[in-house]
Parts: structure tokens; sequence; C-alpha cells
């Protein structure tokens, strides 16, 4: 399916959505809501797994489980749903990843005690077991990505791998519950994540021969531009004081750490630096300086484990003052010298 064709075809109304549709209509009058009922098939509704508050026996699940969605008969860790426009509004969890985007028009999504509206280009990144419900009552198109636990771990958070501090901010997000845990990027209509965005779901809906294999790289690929293009644009939930700033701070730290300093940081920020030292603690557990110093072990072992150059290239190429103050804070950190880490690592086969 070509990318004009998809967007064709997302407009085009399901049997589900002309259903919910009428429904929506007939409960502005409550005769017209009673007639509406009293018509329904209810074999019709449970077949279908529809969402009809006022029967009983229609499919309203506060807990979504994996299986429901993940049969061992369709082999496949990733889907891309259209999210069918009318759908009664229901609070639920889930026990696997959900992203949010909104392909075109808008929606607004309930998380906890929050009601946010996203916009065209929005996405908004759900974990596991965290309450929320959508609202989409217009033309809006809104495409759900379901994604297993496991594999939003190997794709999102193994791009962020190496980015050390930005890794850890977002895991704290994303799996400490004792707050309303998302992330929505704002990604201004991003072209090319819209593209990648309409492939997954077409690849899903073909669903051809190595699917799950390219399902699987163009969510990689995905991930790897949002997080290049718009790591530094994350909402996240209002319960982090700061939270979006830490962020941005954490990011430039990550970008610049050869050479920034406290001073800097503070002055770009508009923060001064007792504040900026308090809140860097405060949301990372860990000060200006071990954070600079956990990013520049991390990029060494990178460059041991990726190049051949000498130890004191590597001290000067990640803003080590001199050489002895490396080796001593990398052993202190490793329990041995670079020297000795370079040694013991696995050699390639010949």
């Amino acid at each position: 399916m070509q990318i004009e064709e998809l967007e064709k075809s997302l407009t085009v109304y399901t049997e589900h959505e002309l259903f919910y549709r009428d429904y929506y209509e007939a409960k502005k009058d409550a005769a017209k809501l009673q007639a509406f009922l009293e018509h329904i098939d209810v074999s019709y509704i449970e077949e279908r797994f529809l969402v009809v508050p006022e029967i009983r026996t229609s499919h309203i699940s506060t807990l979504i489980k994996e299986e429901d969605y993940f049969t061992a008969s369709y082999n496949t860790d990733i889907m891309v749903l259209k999210h069918n426009r009318y759908t009664p509004v229901f609070r639920h969890k889930h026990e696997f990843f959900e992203m949010i985007y909104v392909y075109s028009g808008q929606c607004t999504q309930a998380i906890a005690e929050e009601t946010i509206l996203l916009s065209e280009g929005d996405l908004c990144i759900i974990p596991p077991k965290v309450e929320h419900a959508i609202e989409v009552f217009d033309e809006s198109i809104i495409l759900n990505v379901l994604i297993k636990r496991s594999t939003f771990n190997d794709t999102f958070l193994e791009i962020l791998k190496h980015e050390t501090v930005l890794s850890s901010f977002f895991n704290k997000v994303l799996y400490t519950e004792d707050f309303s845990n998302y992330i929505i990027f704002k990604t201004n209509r991003d072209r090319n994540l819209k593209e990648l965005i309409g492939k997954l779901y077409c690849e899903h809906q073909d669903s051809k021969k190595y699917s799950s294999n390219i399902l699987y790289n163009l969510l990689m690929l995905f991930f790897g531009y949002l997080l290049r293009e718009h790591e530094g644009n994350a909402v996240l939930p209002k319960s982090l004081p700061k939270s979006e700033k830490m962020l941005s701070i954490l990011s430039y730290m990550q970008n610049n750490y050869k050479t920034v300093t406290l001073g800097e940081l503070s002055h770009r920020f508009h923060f001064t630096e007792s504040y900026l030292s308090k809140l860097i603690k405060a949301s990372s557990g860990l000060t200006f300086s071990e954070i600079l110093q956990t990013i520049k072990l991390h990029k060494a072992i990178e460059l041991l484990d990726s190049s051949d150059m000498k130890i004191h290239n590597i001290s000067e190429s990640i803003g080590f003052e001199n050489n002895t103050h490396f080796i001593r804070t990398f052993k202190k950190a490793y329990g041995v010298s670079p020297n000795q880490y370079r040694k013991q690592m696995p050699k390639g086969p010949n």
C-alpha cells in the first residue's frame, strides 16, 4: 500500500466506526438512544467485542492482557491499528506499551488525573499498567502502536544504551510507579516520522513474509529519528517537577560532556548554580560531577570496545584533564585499568 492509498483508506469509516458514530449521535437524545439500544443485536456486540456501556455483556475490559492481542497464531511483537473513531470513552490499562500517534486532527488523552490535548504529529508513549482513556469524536485519525514490553526495551532503550543519562531518565519516567507515567514527543508534524509510522501501519496490515522482521526494524528506525530530532522536545508528567527542563539539561550534558561546566549550564537554563545542583540531584539521584563522570566513562568504554586508540588519546578525547586522572577514575569505577579492561575483552572470530 502506497502512502497516498494509505491516507485515503484511513479516512474511510470501518463497520465498527459506523456503528459507534450512530451510537454517539443517538446518545444526544434520550428517546433516540432508547430506540437505538432496543434494536441492537446483542450477539453482534459480543462477537465483535464492541463497547456499549448500557449493555452489560459488551466488551469493557479495564485490564487488557498481552494475549488479548499478541496471539500465538500471529507471530509479531508489534501491532499498528487505527483507533476506531467515536469509540465510547473507557479507562483501561494494558500489559504492553502503547504509542498513540496523531496522524491527522487531534485527540484528548486522559492519564490518571491529567487531561492532555494531542495535536497532529504528537506521539504519546504509555507504559504498562498506566490507566488512561482516549477521546476521538470527529474525523481525526489516530494510530495505536502496541509493543510488547521486551520489544520496546530492545528498540527504544537499545538506541539510548550509550546515552547513559538520558536512558536512566527515560527509564525512571517509564517504570517508576509513583506518578502517572507517559512521555509525549511534540514532533511538529515531522514528515519523516509520519511516513515511517505509515509504513509500519501498512506492513502490519499487509502481513506478508518477513513482516515481523520488517516491523521491528522500521520501529528501530522510527525511534532513531524520534530521539535524534526530538529528544529535547519531550513533555513529561506534571508530577515530575521541572521534568521537561531537566530532560533538556541532561540532553545538553550528554551532547557537550567534554567542555560543559555547571556555570555554563546554569547560565544557559537560567538557574542559579546552587538551585541547578539541587535540581539535578533531586531528578537523577546524582550530582553534576557524577553525571559528567558517568557519561565520560561510558564514552571511554565505547572507544575501548570499538577502536585501537591509545589510552592517553582516549583520555584526551573524552575531556579528562590528564591521563593519570582518567586511569585512576576508570579503575575506581570498574575495578580494572583501561588497558586491563581492553585485554579482558572477548576476541572476535579469526
